[in-house]
């Protein structure tokens, strides 16, 4: 951690008041295909497909993606059999319209890492980490359900793991230069950011009103400080 950091014994921080903005995740799938009967959808058109997504998400967070079927989709959505098949030609195009995007909004908070000052604080890591947390409020149900998928499918395995692990390598540099220095395998470290963080979220969803998101909040930036690479001249001075 360097030296102008927040010391470790930091009071607990109270956080931000938590706002769900649209997000969406770390894992980059193939692109959906996506059925649009006309060169430009109209608003009826883009409430239907808003609903079939949002109740999509809801279901993949309660049931994964097996558990998941086309007809708990429609019902949830309020909508027929017949309005999903005009946008989706499957549960699985589905899947990927949620996570389209998804490569994007995380390069989003990976920019916001190279955005911290020099003299970046716990706080700052504490407030990141309250961004990737209502990042994942939105959209931790595709990544989950792409992890149960891609046991399922070759295509969203193969396409999906090369677009995260491209994310890991920019996760890793990043918090590699929050230290000054670089790492020579970042996949490796932002691999375990990701899942750090992305299960840490999951249990907290779990064990929501029992656990101190405050707390916690402040518990993970304490672990990303204190893993903060630095150079080995540093180390042997330490």
């Amino acid at each position: 951690m360097p030296r102008n950091a927040s010391p470790i014994g930091e009071p607990t921080r109270k956080p931000r008041t938590r706002t769900r903005t649209p997000v969406r995740t770390s894992i980059t799938a193939v692109p959906p295909t996506l059925r649009r009967p006309g060169v430009v959808l109209g608003p009826r058109a883009t409430r239907t497909i808003a609903s079939i997504l949002d109740a999509t998400r809801e279901l993949l967070l309660a049931r994964g993606y097996a558990g998941t079927t086309i007809d708990e989709i429609t019902k949830s959505a309020g909508v027929s059999r017949a309005s999903f098949y005009t946008y989706f030609p499957s549960k699985r195009d589905v899947l990927l319209a949620l996570g389209t995007n998804s490569g994007s909004a995380a390069l989003v908070l990976i920019h916001a890492l190279n955005d911290m000052p020099a003299g970046w604080t716990l706080g700052d890591i504490e407030d990141w980490v309250q961004q990737y947390f209502e990042f994942l409020d939105e959209q931790g149900s595709f990544v989950f359900a792409w992890t149960q998928a891609a046991h399922e499918d070759e295509e969203i395995r193969v396409a999906g793991m090369r677009g995260h692990l491209n994310l890991c390598r920019r996760m890793g540099r990043a918090f590699a230069a929050l230290g000054g220095t670089t790492v020579d395998d970042p996949a490796e470290f932002g691999l375990m950011v990701f899942s750090m963080l992305e299960r840490t979220w999951a249990y907290s969803q779990l064990y929501a009103g029992t656990i101190d998101q405050a707390a916690l909040f402040h518990t993970l930036a304490r672990v990303l400080a204190a893993a903060v690479p630095c150079p080995m001249d540093n180390l042997s001075a330490g």
